[in-house]
C-alpha cells in the first residue's frame, strides 16, 4: 500500500516538473514587437468611407415589403486597418438597424467582415475584390430576417465614387438549392 502511494505520489512530482519545466511559455519581450505595415489590400475599403443613402427592390417580397431604402456610413478605425459602420434599413412594414466590421486577415490572405443587427441576428462571411472591374464578391452565413439559417452572397459593383450598384441572393442552404432572397439595389454618397 506505501509503495503504491510513494509511486502515485513520484507520477503526481514528476508530472508537475514536467509541467513546470516543459511547457511554460518564454518570456515575452515586447521590445522586439513592433506593429506591421498596413497591408495594401485595405485601400480597396477606401470605396465605401463614407455616408450613404441606398434603396433596393426585393424581387421574391409581397407588394408592400418590395422596396426598402436605408442610410450607411462607413469610417476607418484601428489605425486605417478596420472598417466600422452602421446602416439602417425600412420597408413597408419591418425596419432594422446593423452595425458591421469590415478588415484583412493577413495570414489567410481574405477580406473579412461581420455584420449583427437589432433583430439578433448575425451575419459572417469572406469578400474578394477584382481590381480590374472594381467589383466585390461577399459570400457569407447568417440567420436571415425569417430566423432561419441562410447561406448568400452579396455581389457589389464601384459604378463611380458616388455610386454603387448591388444584389444579394440569399439560400436556406450551403449548397444554394432552395432560394429564399433576391434583391438588387444601388447606394449614392451623401453630399
Amino acid at each position: 500500500m506505501r509503495l503504491g502511494m510513494a509511486y502515485r505520489l513520484g507520477l503526481v512530482i514528476g508530472a508537475s516538473a514536467f509541467g513546470v519545466c516543459g511547457c511554460t511559455a518564454s518570456k515575452v519581450d515586447f521590445s522586439t514587437i513592433k506593429q506591421p505595415a498596413r497591408a495594401a489590400e485595405f485601400d480597396a475599403y477606401e470605396t465605401f468611407v463614407g455616408n450613404w443613402t441606398w434603396e433596393a427592390e426585393m424581387h421574391n417580397a409581397a407588394d408592400a415589403n418590395k422596396k426598402l431604402t436605408g442610410t450607411a456610413d462607413w469610417a476607418w478605425a484601428l489605425d486605417k486597418r478596420c472598417l466600422r459602420g452602421n446602416m439602417t434599413s425600412k420597408s413597408g412594414s419591418a425596419s432594422f438597424d446593423a452595425s458591421g466590421v469590415w478588415s484583412w486577415h493577413p495570414k489567410s490572405k481574405k477580406y473579412i467582415w461581420w455584420m449583427f443587427n437589432n433583430w439578433g441576428y448575425p451575419q459572417q462571411g469572406t469578400a474578394r475584390y477584382d481590381a480590374a472591374k472594381q467589383s466585390w464578391k461577399m459570400d457569407y452565413e447568417s440567420v436571415g430576417l425569417d430566423g432561419t439559417a441562410s447561406h448568400g452572397v452579396y455581389e457589389m459593383r464601384v459604378v463611380d465614387k458616388d455610386n454603387l450598384e448591388w444584389r444579394a441572393d440569399e439560400w436556406t442552404d450551403a449548397l444554394h438549392t432552395v432560394k429564399k432572397l433576391e434583391m438588387a439595389g444601388t447606394y449614392k454618397r451623401k453630399k
